[in-house]
């Protein structure tokens, strides 16, 4: 059974806990990490569907809002990687701190990939417990802010110190994207933000700076942790780089870039992400 909950001193963070009948020390607990300007649901309601398919066979889960996303207090202009770190930290310690699971598995996708990654590196630092990430689309050639964005937007956006995202990414086709700058429709779509809903909603300087230092691939490639990787298999640049990623066992999505493209992406995803677990608790 789920139950609503607000996490941090402040009650500002909001989540879900779904847990089994009978909770103990045997249970793995799975964690799912949204990508930028989601809400906990993810894009099409990736990590709800999940989280009720899971938890037909009792899994233990946590899902949550960054603060500045979904029903979580604060503005996405407030949001920076580390915050976004931070809450994630601050969450699982109070979900765990009763109950030490055996395992935490840090699904995660886009950006949200990357901070399961850190905060995996993290935990099994400070609460001493297997963590397995299993990162969905990371962007592991995430170019340079700088290289995205025109000066004049920089500049302004270092005098204001924050600006609306439709400044950033101008347009309104949101279907067929036709005035859209692509390069930077597909840089903030790596990030996994959806132009409709990021729209509206700014972003900072600070994370900007965050994101111009960020390098991905040097996070996942210095996993202290074996772990899993899935792809759609129509991103050919990121598959060839994770090649290099020998921790990680690779997985691709029919036919897609990215899940959402496809229901039957989304479905194939939800399939292989219960059967990474499945098969990792075996192992266990």
């Amino acid at each position: 059974m789920w139950q609503q909950t607000r996490f941090g001193t402040k009650g500002e963070i909001f989540g879900i806990i779904e847990k089994p009948y009978k909770l103990s020390s045997q249970n793995s607990l799975v964690v799912t990490f949204p990508g930028l300007g989601q809400a906990m649901s993810e894009k099409n309601y990736l990590f709800s569907n999940l989280r009720k398919r899971l938890s037909a066979i009792g899994q233990w889960q946590l899902q949550f809002d960054y603060y500045g996303h979904g029903d979580s207090y604060g503005e996405l202009g407030d949001v920076t990687i580390t915050s976004m770190v931070d809450n994630s930290i601050e969450v699982i310690n109070s979900v765990v701190k009763d109950n030490k699971p055996k395992c935490i598995y840090l699904v995660g996708n886009a950006l949200g990939a990357v901070i399961a990654q850190k905060v995996a590196n993290m935990l099994e630092y400070t609460l001493n417990i297997t963590c397995v990430p299993i990162l969905i689309s990371p962007p592991l050639n995430l170019p340079k802010v700088m290289d995205v964005l025109e000066k004049e937007i920089i500049e302004k956006i270092e005098r204001e110190g924050k600006l609306d995202s439709q400044l950033l990414v101008p347009g309104y086709d949101y279907y067929t994207l036709s005035d859209f700058d692509i390069d930077k429709y597909k840089y903030f779509t790596s990030l996994g933000a959806h132009m409709l809903y990021l729209h509206g909603q700014c972003i900072s300087k600070n994370m900007l700076d965050e994101l111009e230092q960020l390098n991905p691939f040097e996070i996942i490639f210095g996993s202290k942790q074996c772990g899993y990787i899935i792809f759609g298999e129509k991103d050919n640049e990121s598959i060839n780089k994770s090649m290099n990623l020998s921790k990680f066992k690779k997985f691709s999505l029919k036919n897609v870039m990215y899940y959402y493209q496809h229901p039957s992406a989304m479905d194939e995803l939800i399939d292989l992400i219960q059967l990474i677990i499945k098969k990792n608790e075996k192992e266990l």
